[in-house]
């Protein structure tokens, strides 16, 4: 039999249903993005067009039509696939057409993806279709041909695979059991058993304890938490926990009973039927006898095939629903990934200073380095804390000696020591800096690539100073994973979250504007429409006095999708450093040279249109407050700290109230640095005294904030914190 090839779904309907867009917006942004338009300049520059859809709705859409293109691609390898073995049934198919998802659409191919056929396959072959057939209408008739050659029991075992099959495969029995486990469906979680627990390895076996909250654990469904789902998921990665969704009895019964009515559909259906039955056009008949309606059950062998067909239906389903959770957990993890990475890209650069970064340590000494006002490393030297006096005496010596403006330390092992020795020799500010990901960058391709002559412990020195003078420039090249935001990152899917957090880097960098006589390489490549290869060229033929000059360096797509993201602050043209586009340049002179604004607007737009012709009051609005923020730093917070008393948990005492800064936000609460070594928990619940559904509403990275110590543990050396009545 052939089927006719799917028809190509219309992606602007589709996704303005599900997002809620006008399809004319939908349209102008997948036209914008076929042409090879970046989501930044298409948000900045065509905001015109799309009706003011910001960075975030546009790749909504685009994302949204790449899943729906795989899901279409997916349904058509899949029809082609069973119709070449000559298997496609209309049940079958109407069951591809109804799938929602990939994985739905996978589950139906798998079995005639396999080289090894399925029991049911082999009863269809051996012509059991008929007595399946009969079974599903509560009767139980075996043509006596086939006694011929098989005996009753194999035939009845048979019809009873193949009854199983169109089960587990039913898109409406899939869809019902989908939509009532997340209603009223429970997730539950066990400790394995102690013979189990003692083949892990040692490290493993360390991690048990963590897990006690989840040995006899139970939730509904829809109301278990995010970060419980990670939970769940790594003890069961580690072999500590049992998972499962529980077989409800009553789910068992509502399933049956849309089983029962799909059997007894009074008008021929889609989902029925398949090759062998009696009925016309492999249908089931709208006068046969209503299954059940006699005995208000299923006969015995009829319960058997539905039983068996339940059974694979719900692993499947579990599955399904597993991983679906698992995305929501992931996705809802990246969302508080991204907010806490960009307060941490947006911290304030502080340029001009002559610092001394220090990178504190007790083997292996503390790591110096003296960097001049314009970045460039001058000095680099080590003291030991264990030769205290020869450690003063040549910091005396440096403090004499040069004019230094700061102190940079890192945040690690020694720090508190380090900067206890600094206090008492450099009057001026001590700046503690987060060391989250530093020694993945020294060691990375990137830091060899920029300092080949210096070992990997001077270049995490150097990065010190490079984060505290400009902390988006350094940032961008360590692995977003690495720079200590966010919550379990290490079990999200590497290449999602990469992405993910890679659109936060673009996004920021893009907003900030980069200075493009001082940015690197690989802050270049962050810009709209620039590529490595494209960042090298405009480093290479620094310095620029003007964003035209540009135009000789890029390409003429990369400088129209590039441009307006660049400053250049050796510009005689004001408005090469702001955000006007240079296409905008003309229109920008008129607003001004006429004073246009809400008021006037009507009387000049004819003017300006015939300048820029898709200008609006959002063209003129954004013309005008870009203007404003000519010089004007968008990045205005600090996530250093000053460094601070040693504190030890010892001398902690509950009661105590100390400033602290937000380096942390996840979906239960915020951890605060406070001075100790450690960063600890404001618990959601100790955050407001009014309830708090959402940390980020609340506090952000960097954040200064004021705690009060309300719980010490020192067992297991842990300080509990609020934010409550302060």
């Amino acid at each position: 039999m052939s089927w006719t090839l799917l028809e190509q779904p219309n992606y602007t309907q589709i996704i303005s249903k599900a997002l809620e867009y006008r399809e004319n917006q939908v349209a102008i942004v997948l036209e914008l993005t076929a042409e090879g338009a970046t989501v930044p300049f298409i948000a900045r520059y065509r905001k015109e067009r799309t009706g003011n859809l910001d960075e975030t709705d546009i790749r909504s859409i685009i994302e949204l039509q790449t899943k729906e293109e795989n899901l279409y691609k997916t349904k058509q390898t899949a029809i082609n696939g069973i119709e070449e073995l000559g298997k496609m049934t209309s049940e079958l198919l109407a069951n591809i057409l109804a799938a929602k998802t990939i994985k739905e659409v996978e589950e139906l191919y798998k079995p005639y993806k396999s080289k090894k056929k399925t029991k049911a396959m082999i009863a269809i072959e051996k012509g059991f279709q008929v007595v399946a057939d009969a079974i599903k209408m509560n009767s139980l008739e075996i043509p006596e041909q086939l006694f011929l050659e098989y005996s009753r029991e194999d035939i009845i075992e048979g019809a009873i695979e193949i009854i199983g099959s169109e089960v587990s495969a039913n898109a409406i029995l899939r869809h019902t059991l989908i939509a009532e486990l997340q209603k009223t469906g429970n997730i539950s979680a066990s400790k394995k058993s102690d013979k189990m627990l003692e083949k892990l390895n040692t490290k493993d076996t360390e991690q048990i304890p963590k897990f006690s909250l989840y040995f006899d654990f139970s939730s509904r469904i829809h109301r278990i938490k995010p970060y419980q789902i990670l939970a769940l998921n790594r003890g069961e990665n580690l072999g500590i926990l049992s998972i499962k969704l529980d077989k409800d009895d009553m789910i068992l019964v509502l399933i049956r009973s849309a089983y029962r009515l799909i059997l007894n559909a009074p008008h021929p259906s889609p989902l029925l039927g398949g090759e062998g039955t009696k009925s016309e056009n492999n249908l089931p008949s709208p006068s046969r006898r209503r299954v059940g309606d006699e005995v208000g059950t299923f006969i015995t062998e009829l319960e058997a095939g539905f039983k068996l067909g339940y059974d694979a239906l719900f692993s499947s389903v579990e599955n399904e629903l597993r991983g679906y959770l698992s995305e929501i957990w992931e996705d809802d993890s990246i969302k508080t990934f991204q907010t806490n990475l960009q307060a941490l890209l947006m911290t304030r650069p502080e340029y001009g200073k002559i610092i001394l970064a220090i990178d504190p340590g007790y083997r292996a000494g503390c790591k110096m380095c003296i960097i001049d006002p314009i970045g460039n490393p001058v000095v680099f030297d080590k003291i030991f804390l264990h030769e205290i006096e020869k450690a003063r005496a040549k910091l005396a010596h440096i403090f004499t000696k040069m004019t230094i403006d700061t102190v940079v330390v890192w945040n690690g092992t020694g720090c508190n020591e380090t900067c206890t020795l600094l206090a008492e020799l450099f009057s001026w500010d001590i700046f503690v800096v987060n060391e989250s990901g530093a020694s993945v960058y020294s060691a990375s391709p990137i830091a060899q690539e920029e300092f080949p002559d210096l070992d990997s412990l001077d270049r995490g020195t150097v990065s010190i100073w490079r984060r505290y003078i400009d902390p988006l420039s350094e940032l961008v090249k360590v692995p977003v994973g690495s720079i200590g935001v966010g919550m379990y990152q290490h079990d999200v899917a590497e290449k999602k979250l990469t992405e993910k957090l890679g659109y936060v880097v673009e996004d920021v960098v893009n907003l900030v504007g980069i200075n493009v006589n001082n940015a690197s390489i690989y802050v270049l490549q962050h810009i709209s429409g620039i590529d490595k290869r494209e960042a090298k060229k405009i480093y290479n033929h620094r310095p620029y006095k003007s964003r035209a000059m540009l135009q000789k360096t890029l390409s003429e797509k990369a400088y129209q999708l590039a441009i307006g993201f660049l400053r250049v602050p050796e510009s005689k043209e004001p408005l090469d450093n702001t955000d006007i586009h240079p296409d905008q340049y003309p229109l920008t002179k008129y607003i001004l040279d006429q004073w246009v604004n809400v008021d006037n607007f009507s009387e000049h737009i004819q003017a300006m249109m015939n300048i820029y012709p898709e200008t609006n009051k959002d063209t003129m609005n954004f013309i005008l407050q870009s203007y404003a923020q000519i010089w004007v730093e968008k990045r205005i917070n600090s996530t250093h700290i000053k460094a601070r008393k040693k504190v030890s948990i010892e001398d902690v005492r509950e009661g105590d109230i100390f400033d602290g800064v937000v380096r942390n936000v996840v979906a239960f609460g915020a951890f605060i640095d406070i001075g100790l070594k450690n960063d600890w928990l404001v618990h959601v619940s100790q955050m407001s005294n009014q309830f708090v559904t959402n940390p980020t509403e609340i506090v952000s990275v960097g954040d200064r904030v004021k705690v009060t110590v309300v719980g010490i543990d020192l067992t297991t050396s842990k300080i509990q914190l609020s934010m409550k009545h302060l």
